[in-house]
């Protein structure tokens, strides 16, 4: 199995794309996509769902095909960096995986709609270290945070990262930090004008601020299910980092550094659990994980017990998809 996600890249396409309908046939029997709607303020989450007139159906649809696009966007920024095989879309089937591990996962959700911008923010952090003049990268990485965090708004936290990441590239210097915070600044600057001159400002500052002031862990509140998946997710992510360690993986600088800086990522996608319900749809933690998993993947060398396991977890996670179906929660 693994070995065919690494040849015949049309094949695999069309593996994936089966997979991705198989998972989400239970979403669009259930139309239970509109309960998302009415999370803390995200203007453009608001938005968008506004433009679809709330309907279940639309909002589902929507959503199917901006998580079908960051399926192939995923594949494609670990392979553009080098991070696993070329022609390969391990990477994409470890997101699918991961990102609907859980039922809940796929449906109308805040992080759903705002994942391809937080990829287009680490695929713009990735590149930073590779070019000459970064000036322009970085201002595109403060706009891209604070783009999905109008979807998404605990995303609000990754501008963080994005400094850490340009200390970790060894670009540091006060400019350098200061110009993905102008062009994070930029756009919540239009935001709360528009507040201002629309009379809202200081309710809308109100409802952001209440996703700060509920940090702990009484938030959690989470199933069986979502224990063991996310137990998973810090076994899969310790198993991975060992391969990507060893002897066998790359180890040039830059995928160091790549690899570094993603273990950035994933303790903000662990902070962001706390941050807002449910906790499940919190998927950074989901997302970083993939890109670990996929990397280690691509430097296995005895396949038989992995391909056991991953055809193990495919059919558990399908499985689990389709339970609602039968009134049966775990």
């Amino acid at each position: 199995m693994l070995k065919f996600f690494k040849q015949s890249y049309i094949a695999q396409l069309v593996v994936i794309v089966l997979l991705i309908v198989a998972l989400w046939i239970p979403v669009f029997v259930e139309h239970v996509s509109d309960v998302a709607v009415g999370m803390p303020t995200t203007p453009l989450f608001n938005l968008i769902a506004s433009i679809l007139g709330y309907s279940g159906l639309a909002l589902t649809i929507f959503t199917f095909i901006v998580f079908g696009t960051s399926v192939l966007f995923f594949n494609s920024m670990l392979s553009v960096n080098q991070l696993v095989t070329r022609n390969s879309s391990i990477g994409a089937l470890v997101y699918v995986l991961c990102l609907c591990s859980v039922p809940i996962q796929d449906e109308f959700y805040p992080f759903l709609l705002a994942s391809p911008l937080i990829m287009m923010t680490i695929q713009t952090v990735y590149l930073i270290y590779q070019v000459e003049k970064p000036e322009s990268y970085l201002m595109n990485a403060g706009w891209f945070v604070a783009m999905a965090s109008m979807l998404y708004f605990p995303s609000i936290i990754l501008i963080i990262w994005v400094l850490i990441s340009i200390v970790i590239m060894d670009i540091c210097g006060f400019k350098q930090l200061l110009i993905p915070v102008v062009g994070f600044i930029v756009p919540y600057f239009i935001l709360f004008a528009c507040f201002y001159f629309n009379r809202t400002l200081i309710e809308n500052i109100d409802n952001y601020s209440l996703t700060f002031n509920v940090l702990s862990l009484e938030r959690l509140g989470m199933t069986t299910i979502e224990m063991i998946a996310l137990v998973l997710v810090f076994v899969l992510f310790a198993l991975s980092m060992l391969m990507i360690r060893s002897g066998n993986a790359d180890n040039s600088l830059s995928t160091r550094k790549k690899v570094n800086i993603t273990v950035w990522l994933f303790l903000f996608g662990f902070l962001m659990l706390f941050m807002q319900k449910p906790v499940v749809c919190n998927g950074l933690i989901f997302m970083t994980l993939a890109i670990f998993v996929s990397i280690a993947l691509c430097y296995v060398k005895k396949t038989k017990i992995i391909d056991i396991v991953l055809i193990v977890f495919m059919l558990a996670i399908i499985v689990n998809q389709y339970l609602p179906l039968f009134g049966i929660k775990l």
